[in-house]
């Protein structure tokens, strides 16, 4: 359980950090005003950065006896499920983080 948890967390770190450098380069190249300007694509471009971020490096499946599969999809239900899951890991981990900070100042 807890190892799966630390993977949620360090996934949406690297999802940050390349999500920092992916909308680095489209606003220079002056495409992400545009993607998030699109009526369905830009409320749910995270997401589908997500997705692609899930697929890319193909960590669909957590292979920790539980399954991230949504609606019985297969294949791409569980990336869409590893990709919820790591977007709603991100407040976690910069509640962890924040906790950890907490508690190092007191000692």
């Amino acid at each position: 359980m807890m190892s799966t948890i630390l993977t949620l967390i360090v996934m949406g770190m690297v999802f940050q950090g390349v999500m920092a450098v992916v909308d680095s380069v489209l606003d220079t190249v002056g495409v992400n005003g545009m993607l998030r300007g699109l009526p369905i694509v830009g409320a749910n471009l995270t997401l589908i950065w997500a997705y692609l971020f899930v697929v890319i490096s193909d960590i669909g499946g957590w292979g920790y006896g539980a399954t991230t599969e949504v609606l019985g999809m297969g294949e791409f239900g569980s990336d869409v499920g590893s990709a919820i899951a790591i977007l709603a890991f991100i407040p976690v981990k910069d509640a962890a983080i924040s906790a950890l900070g907490k508690g190092v100042a007191r000692g």
